[in-house]
């Protein structure tokens, strides 16, 4: 019989532990074990791999309850699901906060919170002594598994603790030169692109004024939406670049816009390890990015990274970068495969 392996997550949106868990799921598949992915909320915005299994969890009914009993009670519900759906599993992934807020209480065996940001920055401003009792009870019950070594880092100093791995987060590069090729960008001209969600943690308002300052001749592609994408379209109006700026809204495979793309620019404040920037490689696209915590000074060389919130920097290095005519081709690191990734989550199944 199979060995099975759960993959729990809130949705199957298109971000960056969504798409992860689908990478590893069918990496699991591949080396012949049976992978199932649990989602929370029921949204899916991303193709799942042929064989991948996908279960409904409807975790919307819990939260009626008061948070002090919600996640015993939910933990439950989910055990049983699990059981009658699945069967005993051989290991347990939880991937972000409102799961593994629950799957922290799991009385199933073998459960792993993966840890996909830099946690002190995530919850920077916040960490109060409350927010810190109610985090460690969430993190400190399981062991846990940092997307990168800087993400370890961080975890370890937060919660002081050494119960923690690394294990990167893979790219299927055959999968993301597939579906570069689906279709082509419909636009006029060389452009800059950023991938992400417009949220506080990836300071497109930083890219945005960095793209007016730099003043070159491609236009700056944004790709992806969210909360704080009204506010971005004010400041490009503000900055009197409406001509040069193309807000493009979410996209279910955003590979094209990144394979064509002279250059990628990340601008966050901080990331759990930065997959659009491994999969920007992959397609033998230049990236610059901030030097943030943690994950793009473990992929990119000292050259390519600026200070963080450095307006005038990422202009400067912007300019050099679109001027370069050599193209500088970096081989993927076989920690970020997905071989790598899947064989060291398989040696958690004891």
């Amino acid at each position: 019989m199979k060995k099975k392996v759960i993959l729990a997550i809130f949705t199957l949106q298109g971000n960056g532990a969504e798409r992860f868990a689908l990478t590893l799921a069918k990496g699991i598949n591949d080396a012949g074990y049976e992978a199932h992915i649990i989602y929370f909320k029921d949204i899916i915005d991303l193709p799942i791999p042929e064989g991948v299994k996908t279960h409904f969890f409807n975790y919307q009914k819990f939260r009626a309850l008061p948070k002090f009993m919600r996640a015993n009670i939910a933990a439950k519900a989910f055990d049983k699901f699990i059981l009658n759906e699945i069967g005993t599993p051989d290991l347990v992934l939880s991937n972000l906060f409102p799961v593994d807020f629950v799957l922290c209480k799991s009385k199933l065996p073998n459960v792993h919170l993966v840890i996909h940001n830099t946690t002190s920055q995530e919850y920077a401003g916040r960490l109060d002594n409350k927010m810190m009792k109610q985090l460690k009870k969430v993190y400190l019950a399981k062991p846990c598994v940092g997307v990168s070594q800087g993400v370890t880092d961080d975890f370890k100093q937060l919660f002081e603790t050494e119960n923690i791995s690394t294990i990167y987060n893979p790219i299927d590069v055959a999968q993301v030169l597939a579906t570069a090729d689906e279709y082509h960008p419909e636009l006029q001209g060389d452009y800059i692109v950023n991938v992400g969600k417009f949220k506080p943690q990836k300071r497109q308002d930083i890219l945005i004024r960095a793209y007016a300052q730099a003043n070159v001749k491609e236009k700056l592609v944004l790709v992806g939406t969210g909360e704080l994408l009204p506010n971005c379209q004010q400041l490009v109006k503000e900055l009197h670049i409406e001509d040069c700026v193309i807000f493009t809204g979410f996209k279910k495979n955003p590979y094209p816009y990144m394979k064509h793309a002279k250059l990628m620019v990340l601008s966050s404040d901080f990331e759990g390890l930065g997959l659009v920037i491994l999969e920007a490689l992959a397609l033998g696209t230049p990236v610059i990015s901030t030097d943030c915590p943690s994950g793009p000074s473990e992929i990119l060389a000292a050259e390519d990274l600026v200070a963080v919130g450095d307006v005038a920097a990422l202009a400067d290095k912007m300019v050099t970068t679109l001027q370069q005519t050599e193209q500088r081709q970096i081989q993927l690191d076989q920690r970020f495969l997905p071989d790598t990734a899947v064989r060291q989550y398989l040696d958690l199944i004891v």
